[in-house]
């Protein structure tokens, strides 16, 4: 997802960004890329699903839209991850074998995750998704409703009426 920033007006210092109290969550997956991994604890050429979820949230009494990333590696011990990623935005049916969805599906999907606080090597805190829910144990109250509810900002709940290809 390419961003269009003013160049003449940019602080190449600023890195800052929104974080949320720790708590579930409803997201809505913008896009993806794909990327190998630079972590040490993956073999390498380890491809990973980066996922870019957007969640909106009151903050300070006005709704901003978080950021949060998501980093599915593509390897046999993580497919849990993966898996429990899909399951949450209905691409995936919650019991049972199936291969992996096209991945151009997931765009506009929604479902519900628990964010943490992660903390940086350079010491900064940052959203980090611990786990995504499958629709069935999806917690019925996230921090976020009201935030989700404000349906003329482009935000909504999963469409019941959506066709599962897996169903």
């Amino acid at each position: 997802m390419a961003e269009n920033f003013d160049l003449n007006n940019m602080y190449l210092d600023d890195n800052s960004f929104t974080t949320v109290p720790e708590g579930d969550y409803h997201f809505l997956v913008e896009d993806y890329d794909l990327a190998y991994s630079t972590s040490d604890k993956m073999p390498e050429n380890t491809q990973v699903i980066v996922v870019h979820m957007d969640i909106p949230a009151v903050i300070d009494g006005s709704l901003e839209h978080v950021s949060v990333k998501l980093n599915l590696n593509v390897y046999s011990k993580a497919l849990f991850a993966i898996r429990q990623f899909f399951e949450s935005i209905g691409l995936m049916p919650e019991k049972g074998r199936a291969k992996m969805p096209d991945l151009e599906l997931m765009k506009g999907k929604s479902g519900v995750c628990h964010i943490i606080q992660g903390v940086s090597s350079k010491g900064n805190e940052y959203n980090q998704v611990e786990n995504c829910y499958s629709p069935s144990k999806a917690p019925l109250k996230c921090a976020n409703d009201d935030a989700w509810n404000k349906k003329d900002d482009g935000f909504r709940p999963a469409d019941e009426a959506e066709v599962n290809p897996f169903v």
